[in-house]
C-alpha cells in the first residue's frame, strides 16, 4: 500500500452516503459507474473493500455483482447507485495506514515505535503526512521519538511495557491517549543530545534517572502521557544534569591528563642530571689516576716531566668535556621547564579556580625538582673545577719541587 492507495480510498469513502458501520467494515451508497468499478478492483486487491456489491435503481435493488463480473453499458444504464462495503481499517505493520480516529493509530505499539509515513483518518477525511503541516501528525512523530527513547534506555521489555532499572524498577507502558497529541513537544535538543557518541552510556544513565524522578509516583499506564505533556520540563532538567556531567567529566579528564604529564615531566627533570651523572664519576677517577702516577722530575728534559704534564692535560680535557655536557643539560632543563609551564597554563585555563589547586601544587613540585637538579649541575661543575685545580697544583709541585736523593 502506498500514498496513491490512500488517495484512492479517500476518493471513494468521501462519496459514500447512508453509512452503516458493522465491526471493522462500513457500508454505504455511491454513484455506480465504470470509474467506481475500476476503483473497487484496486481497493479489493489492497484488501480494503469487499469484492461483491449490490447495484440499485434509485432505492430498488437490482443485482448482486463482483469486481470481476462482466459489467456492460446495460448495467450502467439500468442502475445509478451501488451499495459497497469498505474496511474501516487497513492491515497493520505497513508504512501507510487507514483508520477512523487518532486513537486507532496510537493504540498500536508498533506504530508508536515505527511511525507511519502517511495515514488516512476517515473521521477527519484527511490524508496526513510529515509534509502536510498538521500539528497533530507532527506531535505524533515526536511522541514516537519519545517512545523510542524509552525503548533505547529500557533494560527489559515485555509486550508494550518497558522496564527501566534505576535503583528500583520503573515500568512504562507505551500507551497514550488522544490528548497528548495536543501537547507542544520540542525534541530538537533531545535529537542533538542523543546524537553524541562520546557520552552515550552516561547519557542513557542520565535519561533513566530523569525518567525515574519524573514518573515514579505515577501508574505505569499514565507515565508515557505524563512524560509527553511535561516533556519540555523533562528535557530542561536533563540538560542541567548533562551540563553538570560534562563539567565533571572535563575536570576528571583534565586532572587525569595533568597527573600523567606531571609524572612524565618529573621523569624528564630527573633524567637531566641522571644522564650525565655517570660521566661525572670519570673526573675523580681520572684525577686519582693522574695524581697517583705523578712523580717529581729532575729536569724539563726528563721523561717524567712530560708524563706529569700529559696527566694534567688529560684531566683538563676530561673536565672540559664533562662540563660541556653539563652546560648542555642546563638548556635541556630550561626547555623542559618552558614546556610544562605552557602545558599547565593551558590546563589551568580549562579548570575553574577552585579546581586548579592540585594543578598548582603539582607545578610547584616540578619547580622544586627543577631547582634541585639545577643546583646539582652547578655543584658538579664547581666540584670538577676544584679537582682540576687540585690536579694542576699536584702537577706544579711535581715539576718544581727538587728531587731529594
Amino acid at each position: 500500500m502506498n500514498i496513491e492507495t490512500l488517495k484512492l480510498y479517500k476518493s471513494v469513502r468521501e462519496t459514500m452516503t447512508e453509512e452503516v458501520v458493522v465491526g471493522n467494515d462500513v457500508s454505504g451508497f455511491v454513484d455506480f459507474s465504470a470509474d467506481l468499478v475500476d476503483k473497487l478492483k484496486k481497493l479489493n486487491e489492497a484488501e480494503l473493500c469487499s469484492a461483491s456489491f449490490d447495484i440499485y435503481k434509485d432505492d430498488s435493488r437490482k443485482l448482486d455483482l463482483t469486481v470481476n463480473s462482466a459489467i456492460t453499458e446495460k448495467h450502467y444504464d439500468a442502475c445509478n447507485r451501488a451499495k459497497i462495503e469498505l474496511s474501516r481499517q487497513s492491515a497493520q505493520n505497513k508504512d501507510h495506514f487507514i483508520c477512523s480516529t487518532w486513537t486507532d493509530l496510537t493504540n498500536y505499539t508498533d506504530y508508536l515505535l515505527k511511525p507511519v509515513k502517511a495515514v488516512y483518518i476517515s473521521d477527519l477525511n484527511e490524508i496526513l503526512t510529515e509534509d502536510s503541516g498538521d500539528d497533530k501528525f507532527v506531535a505524533y512523530l515526536n511522541v514516537s521519538k519519545v517512545c523510542n527513547l524509552i525503548k533505547d534506555v529500557a533494560h527489559t521489555s515485555k509486550g508494550n511495557t518497558h522496564t527501566i532499572l534505576c535503583g528500583q524498577p520503573l515500568d512504562i507502558m507505551l500507551s497514550v491517549d488522544d490528548s497528548v497529541l495536543s501537547a507542544e513537544i520540542d525534541i530538537s535538543f533531545l535529537d542533538e543530545l542523543l546524537g553524541k557518541d562520546q557520552h552515550k552510556e552516561a547519557m542513557n544513565s542520565l535519561v533513566r534517572e530523569a525518567l525515574y524522578n519524573l514518573l515514579s509516583d505515577l501508574s505505569p499506564k499514565s507515565r508515557l502521557s505524563h512524560l509527553v505533556k511535561h516533556f519540555n520540563a523533562f528535557t530542561s532538567k536533563l540538560l542541567v544534569s548533562y551540563e553538570q556531567y560534562v563539567r565533571n567529566y572535563s575536570f576528571d579528564k583534565v586532572r587525569k591528563e595533568y597527573r600523567e604529564k606531571a609524572t612524565e615531566y618529573i621523569d624528564k627533570v630527573n633524567k637531566v642530571f641522571d644522564d650525565v651523572a655517570a660521566k661525572t664519576f670519570s673526573i675523580p677517577l681520572g684525577v686519582w689516576f693522574a695524581t697517583s702516577q705523578m712523580q717529581a722530575s729532575t729536569s724539563m728534559e726528563s721523561l717524567q716531566f712530560f708524563k706529569n704534564l700529559s696527566y694534567c692535560v688529560m684531566v683538563f680535557f676530561l673536565v672540559v668535556v664533562v662540563c660541556w655536557n653539563l652546560l648542555g643539560q642546563f638548556s635541556t632543563l630550561s626547555a623542559t621547564e618552558d614546556e610544562y609551564t605552557d602545558l599547565f597554563k593551558r590546563l589551568g585555563d580549562e579548570l575553574e579556580s577552585e579546581q586548579s589547586k592540585e594543578l598548582d601544587t603539582l607545578k610547584q613540585d616540578l619547580d622544586t625538582r627543577k631547582l634541585r637538579v639545577w643546583l646539582k649541575l652547578v655543584a658538579t661543575m664547581i666540584f670538577a673545577a676544584v679537582l682540576l685545580g687540585f690536579t694542576i697544583l699536584v702537577t706544579y709541585k711535581a715539576i718544581t719541587l727538587p728531587v731529594i736523593s
